[in-house]
């Protein structure tokens, strides 16, 4: 039995790939390879930072005239608008113009306020390829997007006759294959120092948290993570790490249990067969449903 592990740097963070079998390490490296192509596909559509994207041509165009994406793109974002739907909007790929402001994305083109832009519910996603937006908006699948690209690289590696296969960016993980997997979170009292063992109860976890990228704009602290009614950041150092079937889902329903009143996440949560680990700054730890 063989094992390799790369790492890359993609979708903003590094992405590791761990891959097990009876085959030659030349073998593996090459399927490997294949799996950091699908990931390099997924950023290059979806990157709200590469000026050709999908994802760049919708912001600039969508609100005058509907467009053709690629088939991966709708079905991302279709998934994140059902995900709003289903979250009351407590999700919303919408925020972007927040976010520009605080200096997380950068700025392409300008809205004054996230007041101005369209919500969610100005997505109007038509045929399995064409999307167009009924007033102007910025969308970011920077919260959802590296969950699909982790999927479609442990989707790629299931069909390849592997014992095992590990694909890990960034902290949203998803395996196939024997185990056990070890699975450590970081800590919310020292996240860059201290990290707590945990036991993956779904194939695919995702955890969010504030303090991951909290910084001042003037006088206010911010983060990333962004109310999309109010538009006020999250700045609690609680961590929330969703254990589900997919990647996909694990990754947004993150935003939804930290953003969205609880009975509503709880019975996400139930529907999508999936779990939410709390954590809190003095380690306490709570899952949901109990």
């Amino acid at each position: 039995m063989n094992r390799i592990k790369r790492c890359q740097p993609l979708l903003g963070t590094f992405v590791e790939i761990t891959v097990e079998g009876p085959q030659s390490e030349a073998r593996l490296q090459g399927e490997a390879s294949k799996a950091f192509d699908l990931i390099r596909t997924v950023n290059r559509l979806m990157s709200f930072h590469e000026a050709d994207s999908d994802v760049s041509r919708l912001n600039r165009c969508a609100h005058i005239a509907p467009l053709r994406v690629h088939p991966w793109t709708w079905q991302v974002i279709n998934s994140a608008v059902k995900l709003s739907a289903d979250t009351e909007g407590a999700f919303d790929i919408t925020v972007a113009p927040k976010l520009v402001k605080w200096g997380y994305l950068p700025r392409h083109q300008s809205f004054s306020s996230l007041s101005e832009a369209g919500q969610w519910e100005d997505i109007d996603m038509q045929d399995a390829s064409t999307i167009g937006f009924r007033r102007p908006l910025q969308i970011d699948l920077g919260g959802i997007a590296k969950g699909f690209a982790v999927d479609k690289a442990i989707d790629w590696l299931a069909t390849r006759g592997l014992s095992s296969a590990v694909v890990n960016a960034g902290g949203d993980l998803r395996v196939h294959g024997t185990g056990p997997h070890e699975l450590s979170i970081r800590h919310p009292a020292a996240p860059q120092a201290e990290t707590l063992p945990a036991v993956m109860l779904r194939p695919a976890v995702a955890t969010s948290a504030a303090y991951f990228a909290q910084k001042r704009c003037g006088l206010a602290k911010v983060s990333p993570i962004v109310h999309p009614r109010t538009g006020k950041p999250l700045r609690s150092n609680v961590s929330v790490s969703v254990f589900a079937p997919t990647c996909i889902q694990a990754d947004a329903l993150t935003k939804a249990v930290l953003l969205a009143p609880q009975a509503l996440w709880n019975r996400v949560l139930q529907e999508a067969n999936s779990l939410a680990l709390f954590i809190t700054r003095q380690g306490e730890q709570v899952l949901y449903p109990a």
